[in-house]
């Protein structure tokens, strides 16, 4: 009997750890984009944590972004505060989540198939970079159009484009900085006095590795 209920258990932990697998493959259950303001606003009252709403033209982002208590309360938590393996986008907890510039950053998992931010990889390709270039940032009282300035790696540990709660008097040396390590850029790329919005995830140069989309906000409505 007790072998028994020993093979059982062990099934059933070996069910689990497929079906969890299975969700972190496929990106777990997401939300649908909000149509209106209206269904933003019933998102934020399940999950006051909710604070914007992130699309990227042409991949597969658009999702909410939370903001938690740390940068690690929502790797496995979606936008209701319930478990997912592919955990929500998030905006980093130094910033300020009503976004008044001049630099914020949001974060998510490197899912398959282009879920979450995995996405983020397709800016690698010249080609892609280059016809793709706009993005929306849904607020509650607001609506930023961003359009892609740049993309970059580093290193999850890199002081200059992470764990910036205050970027203001560092912007130029931010900007140039991002500038000339910079895969692909837009132009001239950022200057000193853009908005800046980033979007981070891993890639697979390294555990620490990151794949960085950098943003600038071109107008509100």
């Amino acid at each position: 009997m007790a072998i028994v209920l020993v093979l059982v258990l062990l099934m059933t932990i070996s069910g689990y750890a497929l079906w969890d697998s299975w969700r972190v493959l496929e990106g777990g259950d997401q939300l649908t984009k909000p149509t209106d303001s209206e269904s933003f606003a019933e998102l934020m009252t399940i999950n006051p944590d909710v604070c914007a709403w992130i699309t990227v033209d042409g991949t597969n982002i658009d999702y909410p972004v939370v903001q938690g208590k740390d940068d690690f309360e929502y790797l496995t938590k979606d936008a209701k505060g319930e478990y997912a393996a592919s955990g929500s986008i998030f905006l980093e907890a130094e910033n300020d989540r009503s976004f008044p510039g001049p630099y914020e950053m949001l974060m998510g998992h490197h899912m398959a198939y282009g879920k979450m931010l995995g996405d983020l990889d397709k800016f690698l390709d010249l080609n892609f970079f280059d016809g793709n270039s706009t993005a929306t940032l849904m607020l509650p009282d607001k609506t930023l159009s961003l359009e892609v300035m740049a993309v970059m790696q580093a290193d999850a540990y890199d002081g200059m484009v992470y764990g910036v709660s205050s970027a203001a008097s560092r912007m130029s040396e931010l900007v140039s900085y991002i500038n000339d390590h910079a895969i692909h850029k837009r132009g001239e790329g950022l200057s000193a006095d853009d908005h800046v919005i980033a979007l981070s995830t891993c890639n697979s140069a390294g555990a620490d590795a990151r794949t960085l989309l950098l943003c600038r906000v071109t107008g509100e409505s």
